[in-house]
């Protein structure tokens, strides 16, 4: 059976998901991309972003001209964001602070692999640590990997506290797989999650890392190896306030901290495979009798049909009527649904599990 509904194309979120459904200005200022890309002409090139469910979402395009001109005008984002121009199905990644204009060179046919950013410096680090990427060995062995991750470090992320650059360089896929994994790297993770913390503490980015970092420290320390600390200051309750299937509101902290388990979920109840799911969720519920909390956030579309899915079901279930803006959502830093979040018996924000299997282990 097919558990999770939809993935983050990226780490952590691979992320990036829910921020940047949150990151678009009120105001008018604009940021700009434009450019040109040779033999590309009168071709339409897309801007794109990570929309809640992690996938690419284009949000402007534009047509390049008969001398490889382009230029994409967009608000400037309330949070620093990285941006993806697309061309026949490659892709540039840029960042953008605040009201910049970045300039892109490229060609048609080395589009992705060859080019140029100018107009910040964020965009010429990020254009140094993506052709980095391309030219480490697919075959680079384990140490390989960890010195060269070094060497970014360094370069890029020690001396970029709080930067875009540092979050995108965190969440980079190679293939299929992370660059930088939280479990192995959980170093980089705490130390780019502090800078975050410091500089831009209310930007989405720093409690994403944030609990990123201290989710891998629980894993790490929950082995038999020796334990370690990180600077990050551990979340010990985020509270959630909405209403249920009757409309009476239902906080989380009233079920946190009496002495047993609670689990929160983030899904979807009128996706088509919740009802399979529920029913998994169901038998775990059952099966601890009445020894553990379920607190059933959901972010569907329509209050209607979540209320006829939701009224049977034998635990707390509360609507979001944001759905895929949730605020609750980016808190937690949910970047699949569903996911699920375990609180301890006396309050402390214990782990996280993607499948039914993983929850039942962690509340073993």
């Amino acid at each position: 059976m097919k558990r999770n509904f939809t993935y983050f194309s990226g780490h952590l979120a691979a992320a990036s998901l829910l921020i940047s459904v949150f990151a678009t200005s009120c105001g008018n200022d604009d940021f700009k991309i434009k450019g040109e890309i040779y033999g590309a002409e009168n071709r339409s090139v897309v801007l794109a972003k990570s929309d809640f469910h992690g996938r690419w979402v284009a949000i402007d395009s534009a047509r390049v001209s008969s001398s490889g001109a382009f230029s994409i005008s967009r608000p400037a984002p309330a949070a620093p964001e990285i941006f993806r121009v697309e061309i026949d199905g490659r892709f540039i990644y840029v960042p953008i602070d605040s009201t910049e204009t970045v300039t892109l060179t490229s060609s048609l046919d080395k589009f992705g692999t060859e080019f140029t950013l100018s107009g910040s410096q964020k965009a010429e680090a990020l254009e140094r640590f993506e052709k980095e990427v391309l030219a480490l060995p697919a075959d680079a062995n384990p140490d390989s990997l960890d010195s060269f991750k070094r060497d970014i470090y360094t370069k890029y992320m020690r001396d970029g506290q709080g930067s875009i650059v540092s979050y995108h360089i965190l969440t980079k896929l190679i293939g299929n797989r992370p660059l930088f994994d939280p479990d192995r790297d959980y170093r980089y993770f705490a130390a780019v999650a502090n800078g975050f913390k410091q500089l831009r503490p209310d930007d989405p980015h720093t409690a994403l890392l944030e609990n990123t970092s201290i989710s891998a420290m629980k894993r790490r320390n929950a082995g038999n190896g020796p334990k370690y600390t990180i600077q990050a200051e551990e979340l010990t309750m985020i509270d959630i306030d909405l209403p249920d299937e009757n409309g009476k509101n239902r906080k989380l902290s009233e079920f946190v901290g009496n002495g047993k388990p609670t689990v929160v979920i983030f899904s979807v109840l009128t996706h088509p495979d919740s009802p399979a799911l529920n029913l998994e969720l169901s038998k775990l519920y059952s099966s601890m009798g009445s020894n553990v909390n379920f607190y059933h956030v959901s972010l569907d579309p329509d209050q209607y049909s979540w209320r006829d899915a939701a009224k049977n079901l034998p635990w707390v279930t509360v609507f979001d009527p944001d759905g895929e803006y949730s605020k609750a959502a980016v808190k937690y830093n949910v970047s699949v649904l569903p996911t699920y979040f375990v609180y301890s018996a006396d309050g402390e924000l214990k782990a996280r599990a993607m499948t039914v299997d993983d929850l039942r282990k962690e509340l073993r």
